[in-house]
C-alpha cells in the first residue's frame, strides 16, 4: 500500500513539474513557483514515506 501511495506521489511530482513548465512558458511566474513548491513538497513526502516504510 505504501508503494502505491509513494508511486502516486511521484506521479504528482511529475505533473506539478509539467504544470510549472507550462506556466513558465505562459509567463505566469507565481503559478509556476507554486507548482514547483508543490513538486518539492510531494517529493519530500514521498521520500519520507519510503523512509517510514523501511524503518
Amino acid at each position: 500500500m505504501i508503494r502505491i501511495a509513494s508511486g502516486g506521489l511521484w506521479l504528482g511530482v511529475g505533473l506539478a513539474k509539467m504544470a510549472a513548465l507550462v506556466w513558465l512558458i505562459d509567463e505566469r511566474w507565481q503559478l509556476a513557483l507554486l507548482a514547483l513548491l508543490a513538486a518539492w513538497s510531494l517529493a519530500g513526502l514521498a521520500l519520507w514515506l519510503r523512509r517510514l516504510h523501511r524503518a
